[in-house]
């Protein structure tokens, strides 16, 4: 289990930890990233039509393009020119609530809200990580992310002492508009890092999904990992138990039981 600064204790992952469930959890996206260079050449055709075949789910497919500027100093002044390349291939569920990106460097799964729950989050990426294995035989995987977004919408600038266990002080009293506040930790004696993002978004004319109380959680390793499947599943579960620790540590028992 992960400890808070209250607890004065030395870092710890119990295997067996469960969590307290939330029927309504205030995921807006849930993401996991492998960063792992493809073998094969990239194609769109030949993808487009090897994942419409190994994931007909996604019946949009989309490409996408990379923008390139370069500066060169000349005789006569500086010289700029810019080039476009296709960076690789987006595919989105017919409910719109997943979406993929195929690149040369890997694939990017994510999962938008409704959240349901990890076993169903979990097994829909890895179908779409063995079609890029399959496509573009990768060697080994660079890196690999787990990474959460919440939103507390009901969060106020001048009420988060009930939300967050660690609220932002406030000088001299006054009043708080917004803040980030960005951590980064190791984890002793394991090959994960673990970055943390509390941002607090004011409420903005005609855009009510972007404000409140914004919670990002990003878990990733720190080694790299052999493509073999069940060492990247197990790798995933410790992953996981970390981001849960991570997110249940930063607000107040009174905030969770709104999710129950």
């Amino acid at each position: 289990m992960l400890k808070t600064p209250m607890d004065n204790a030395p870092f710890e992952i119990t295997l067996g930890e469960t969590f307290q469930h939330l029927s309504n959890p205030p995921i807006v996206e849930a993401v996991i990233h492998w960063q792992a260079r493809a073998q094969k050449p990239f194609e769109e055709i030949g993808w487009k039509s090897a994942l419409a075949e190994k994931l007909p789910e996604y019946r949009s497919c989309e490409p996408m393009h990379r923008f390139e500027a370069m500066m060169t100093l000349e005789g006569d002044g500086p010289k700029f020119e810019s080039q476009q390349g296709l960076d690789g291939l987006r595919l989105t569920s017919d409910d719109k609530l997943q979406i993929v990106q195929f690149k040369r460097d890997g694939v990017v799964f994510s999962r938008l809200h409704p959240y349901q729950d990890w076993e169903q989050f979990s097994n829909a990426a890895l179908k779409t990580w063995r079609a890029f294995v399959e496509i573009a035989e990768p060697v080994e995987i660079h890196r690999l992310g787990v990474r959460f977004i919440n939103r507390i919408a009901s969060a106020k600038p001048d009420g988060l002492k009930p939300v967050l266990r660690e609220p932002p002080t406030c000088p001299a009293n006054l009043p708080l508009i917004d803040f980030v506040y960005q951590s980064t930790f190791a984890v002793p004696d394991r090959p994960f890092a673990i970055r943390v993002i509390k941002l607090m978004q004011p409420s903005v004319p005609n855009s009510p999904e972007g404000s409140g109380l914004f919670l990002d959680c990003d878990v990733y390793t720190t080694k790299p990992l052999p493509c073999e499947e069940q060492e990247m599943i197990n790798t995933l579960a410790a992953m996981r138990r970390l981001k849960n620790s991570i997110f249940f540590s930063l607000l107040t028992t009174e905030t969770l039981k709104n999710f129950e």
